[in-house]
């Protein structure tokens, strides 16, 4: 190990040193905890860019990375003591995923609560339109037997109506009939009166009276009457 070594790269010995006496300090590549002491001196060496088995580019360019590494916390120790970068960003994503969790759940309720209202509110539009549709059916079948009511009685009317003023018809029809009948039998019966049997012979004569010939005069009177 060098004798001469700067403050920065002191401190990288003493934190890679710190790490092995702990059991924090791993390989390069991660998977196992270093345990011989010789390998975990060339690994302090190697970060603090102080090994004599590299060029002087090579250990400036190791001590960047590790000082770098450092700043951002991605060490053993700073793993082991939870200050590293990482379980800080595994607090956050932790924080994160809980918070999204929480935010998911209450959107899923504000959900549900909304889906739960506009169920309600279209059962009961469901529920009134349902009544209003069985209030307008009773209504136009009330309407439908009122006119149909109505039909029928102006209907009945009318027949009456009809029927009354057909007999009326026929009864002053037949009224007339005889009445004309009485006044031609009337007419006859003065038209016969007062008649010779000669008269009343040719009047039967004309009329094609069948058997006349042998009629008295009181006979033709009735024929020609007839």
């Amino acid at each position: 190990m060098p004798t001469h070594q700067s403050p920065a790269q002191k401190k990288t010995v003493q934190r890679v040193m710190h790490e092995f006496k702990h059991g924090e300090l791993k390989t390069a590549a991660g998977k196992r905890k270093v345990k011989n002491p010789k390998q975990a001196i060339a690994i302090a060496l190697h970060e603090a860019g102080a090994s004599k088995y590299e060029s002087p580019k090579e250990n400036t360019k190791n001590l960047r990375r590790t000082k770098e590494k450092e700043r951002r916390g991605e060490t053993g120790q700073d793993a082991a003591e939870g200050r590293g970068r990482r379980t800080a960003k595994a607090s956050s994503a932790k924080s994160g995923s809980s918070t999204k969790r929480s935010a998911t759940a209450k959107r899923a309720t504000s959900a549900k609560r909304t889906t739960g209202t506009r169920r309600s509110t279209t059962a009961a539009a469901r529920s009134s339109g349902t009544a209003r549709s069985s209030t307008a059916k009773k209504t136009s079948t009330a309407q439908r037997a009122s006119s149909g009511t109505k039909r029928a009685a102006s209907t009945k009317r009318a027949t009456t109506t009809k029927r009354a003023a057909s007999t009326a018809r026929s009864s002053s029809t037949k009224q007339t009939s005889a009445a004309k009948r009485a006044s031609s039998g009337a007419k006859r019966r003065s038209a016969a009166n007062g008649k010779t049997r000669a008269e009343l012979y040719k009047e039967a004569t004309r009329r094609n009276i069948a058997g006349r010939s042998k009629m008295s005069k009181e006979q033709l009177e009735r024929a020609v009457q007839r």
